[in-house]
């Protein structure tokens, strides 16, 4: 999926819709800090910052944008994938 251990995802929500979300779920343990997120992962974390917020345009559709900049370096490839397969199924499900 993300082969890289540090690298950016653009999402399709706000900054507001992200905290939401993440306040909202109960799989995914994390704690905040100064610039973002560590999440933990067994007893690895991941640090998971919140960049730029935009908008993108279909039309006369506009859509909220969010860049994420994840830093896996503590997982190896297997530990990295299955985090990043739950953190994305917890987003598109509304944090659920």
């Amino acid at each position: 999926m993300f082969k890289e251990k540090c690298f950016s995802l653009e999402m399709g929500l706000s900054k507001t819709d992200f905290i939401d979300q993440l306040e909202s779920q109960k799989k995914l343990v994390y704690t905040q800090e100064k610039a973002g997120w560590c999440f933990f992962a067994g007893d690895k974390s991941v640090s998971v910052r919140l960049m730029s917020e935009g908008v993108r345009q279909f039309g006369s559709t506009v859509l909220p944008t969010l860049t994420l900049k994840f830093d896996c370096s503590a997982l190896d490839d297997t530990e990295q994938s299955a985090f990043i397969k739950l953190f994305l199924l917890k987003f598109q499900r509304g944090g659920a």
